[in-house]
């Protein structure tokens, strides 16, 4: 059950993960039926399947499995492993996906927008605010949690922060969201994605300022945020966003609004 356990910690805590599992083992052979071995996207093991050759195959096919998304059935004959024992395991390898964490700073219009969007395609949705009203404008969600606090100082939100690969910043000010990207590069070493509002001139400002306190803009920081497909409502807005952000997880070619930003520098 410990290992069943362990499966639950890792999917909260956004990682996905191949379970193997011993289902059939001949008499003699290290691995007995049962036995359970988790990898994860991280390449961390818990657990055994038997250990030795079997084993060290069985992690290489599960690291096949994260990346194909499929589960399957695998005999393997030990003798031909290279492993004294002989007779045969049979392996079954399922992909476990979890709920990516998606952080959201403000729950202004936008971030009431994009919420549910990103909850349909499977994240696990975190919104910060310093207004105590805003779970009431955002509503109810199993899949939501609001985190009220000051938008200088995160430090409420810094665990869930570490936990999420994608943050989305739009306070109601342009002050707080430079405060907030700030402590959100300040958090970890790296994210999938961070999205920032703002034109043009904001975001070249916001690079200078982060410049200035030696810190540089990432790769992963799409701003002005948003795929380039016209409108400027808060719900289509937020349509730009969770495109972009599938358009990322699946490294799909588009055309983003932070395109316009490096057109016109170079």
């Amino acid at each position: 059950m410990e290992i069943l356990k362990q499966c639950s910690r890792l999917l909260e805590e956004g990682r996905d993960i191949v379970l193997a599992t011993v289902v059939k083992a001949s008499r003699g052979t290290p691995g007995k039926e049962g036995f359970k071995m988790i990898l994860t996207d991280q390449g961390r093991l818990f657990g055994t399947v038997g250990g030795g050759a079997i084993e060290h195959r069985a992690v290489e096919d599960a690291k096949d499995v994260l990346r194909t998304r499929e589960n399957r059935l695998e005999i393997y004959n030990l003798a031909k492993l290279g492993m004294k024992c002989g007779g045969e395991v049979t392996l079954l390898y399922e992909y476990m996906r979890s709920r990516r964490g998606f952080m959201l700073f403000g729950g202004g219009h936008i971030g009431r927008a994009l919420a549910p969007i990103l909850e349909s395609l499977g994240f696990r949705v975190s919104v910060y605010d310093s207004r105590p009203e805003v779970g009431e404008l955002l509503g109810e969600s199993e899949n939501r949690e609001i985190i009220i606090g000051e938008y200088d100082n995160i430090e409420a939100a810094v665990e869930t922060v570490r936990s999420c690969e994608f943050c989305f910043i739009a306070t109601h000010g342009h002050v707080h969201d430079f405060q907030v990207l700030k402590q959100v590069l300040q958090a970890k070493e790296s994210y999938r994605y961070i999205g920032l509002i703002g034109s043009r001139t904001k975001i070249r400002t916001t690079v200078e300022k982060l410049a200035a306190e030696g810190l540089q803009a990432p790769d992963y920081l799409y701003a002005p945020v948003g795929l380039r497909i016209g409108g400027d409502t808060p719900a289509e807005i937020a349509v730009s966003i969770a495109a972009e952000v599938v358009a990322v997880l699946h490294g799909a070619g588009m055309s983003h609004m932070r395109a316009v930003l490096e057109e016109k520098d170079s």
